[in-house]
């Protein structure tokens, strides 16, 4: 899960000081947001196989929807809406990262 960190950390980099409008007009950076997204939801759909019933404990997290994004942008490069990679990468992963910090933190205190 600290992965999902590493590449939540890498959104808010790519991200800070930008609009959606910024965001809109620069391939760059969604290309970069975007494989980060991807990189967050290959993280969930590994913890989804390997501990089945995490999901259950953690729905939180939202795994399968993060998992669901990330084959999204994988498999239909060719229609993606860069509002709504925008309104995950603004509004999902900072909620993600900071439950996952949370959950690491409680199983390292």
């Amino acid at each position: 899960m600290a992965d999902m960190i590493v590449w939540g950390e890498r959104i808010d980099r790519f991200i800070t000081d930008k609009s959606l409008e910024e965001f809109l007009a620069n391939e760059v950076l969604q290309m970069a947001v975007s494989k980060c997204i991807e990189a967050i939801g290959e993280a969930s759909g590994s913890i989804l196989r390997a501990h089945p019933g995490f999901d259950d404990e953690h729905p939180e997290l939202e795994l399968a929807e993060a998992y669901r994004m990330r084959n999204r942008l994988a498999h239909g490069y060719d229609t993606i809406d860069w509002i709504v990679v925008w309104d995950t990468a603004t509004v999902y992963v900072p909620k993600l990262i900071s439950h996952v910090r949370d959950i690491i933190s409680r199983d390292n205190g």
